[in-house]
C-alpha cells in the first residue's frame, strides 16, 4: 500500500513537471513586434540638434569614414535616414542629416532627436 502511494506521487510529480516543461517551451502564438517609426509612418524622422562642441558629418555611418562636413553645438538639422550599426566602435544608431555645414551622417551620442524643427529650435533656445 505504502508503495503504491510512494508510486502514484511520483507518476504525480513527474506528469507535473512534463506538463510545466512542455509549457514552459510553447511557442506565444500572438507574438509582440515593435517596430522603430519610419518616414513612411510618421512624416519623416524628425530634427537633430548637435550636442558636442564639434561634430564631422561622415560620408558613410563609420567612424573611419571620409567627412562630408562639420556642425557644431546647437546646429538644428532636418534627419534623412537613420540606420543601426550592430557591432565595434560604430555600434549604434547612426542618422544622416542636412546642415548648413552639409549632409552627413552623425552618431545618435552626437545628436539630441526631436519629432519637429519647431521642438528642436525650442530646446536650443532653452539651453543654458
Amino acid at each position: 500500500m505504502i508503495k503504491t502511494r510512494i508510486a502514484a506521487s511520483t507518476a504525480l510529480a513527474i506528469v507535473a513537471a512534463t506538463t510545466m516543461a512542455l509549457a514552459a517551451c510553447s511557442v506565444d502564438k500572438n507574438p509582440r513586434v515593435e517596430l522603430d517609426e519610419t518616414p513612411i509612418i510618421s512624416a519623416g524622422l524628425g530634427w537633430g540638434v548637435v550636442s558636442l562642441s564639434y561634430a564631422r558629418l561622415m560620408l558613410e555611418p563609420s567612424l573611419d569614414a571620409a567627412d562630408s562636413g562639420t556642425c557644431r553645438r546647437g546646429d538644428v538639422g532636418e534627419l534623412l535616414a537613420r540606420t543601426r550599426v550592430a557591432k565595434g566602435r560604430d555600434g549604434g544608431v547612426w542618422y544622416r542629416a542636412r546642415f548648413d555645414g552639409g549632409t552627413g551622417w552623425l552618431h545618435e551620442s552626437a545628436l539630441a532627436v526631436f519629432r519637429t524643427e519647431n521642438e528642436a529650435r525650442n530646446a536650443v533656445e532653452a539651453r543654458p
